[in-house]
């Protein structure tokens, strides 16, 4: 049995790999995704209703109790999982934004040790690339250079000049 993962309204798309992986370990997602007519699976009405029923209490107990109750009017599994979808993706891709835009403002503080600033850079990068939004090296060493205070300004400028590419480590 896996163990049930509560969702109480954020990290939506981590609650939703997680259910889905646990819906299908327990063989009854796919009533999410298709009507007894339309679904490729060899069971009966009865088991497929079954299953219906059973997932959408499972999806259910995976709410905490202000969005199970809210979710609770709908009659089956998949009008539960399409709402919370549709209400819920949009928020995430809201965060996925604010990320970037958390990047995008980063300035360097004079005052402040770069590498520990290269590193908060770093920790950004790795909640974009968990949000799929790939940032590679060379970008990241790229955005490091160009957003170094004034007062490394000859340092900026011998990097720009360099012709072999450098390594993350290599910068810091």
């Amino acid at each position: 049995m896996v163990k049930l993962q509560w969702f109480g309204g954020s990290e939506y798309n981590v609650w939703r790999c997680k259910t889905q992986f646990g819906s299908k370990s327990n063989k009854i997602f796919y009533t999410v995704l298709s009507t007894f007519s339309d679904t490729t699976e060899n069971v009966s009405e009865s088991q497929w209703l079954s299953n219906k029923d059973y997932c959408r209490d499972y999806l259910l107990n995976c709410l905490s109790d202000r969005l199970a109750e809210t979710y609770s009017k709908f009659k089956t599994c998949k009008e539960i999982w399409d709402n919370l979808e549709a209400q819920f993706q949009k928020k995430e891709e809201l965060s996925k934004s604010h990320i970037v835009d958390k990047f995008l403002d980063f300035k360097f503080c004079e005052d402040m040790e770069i590498t520990h600033q290269v590193i908060d850079l770093e920790n950004m990068r790795s909640k974009m690339n968990n949000e799929n939004i790939g940032i590679t090296d060379i970008f990241l060493i790229g955005a490091i250079i160009y957003k170094l205070p004034a007062a490394c300004h000859s340092f900026k400028t011998e990097m720009y000049r360099k012709k072999e590419q450098l390594g993350l480590d290599e910068l810091k």
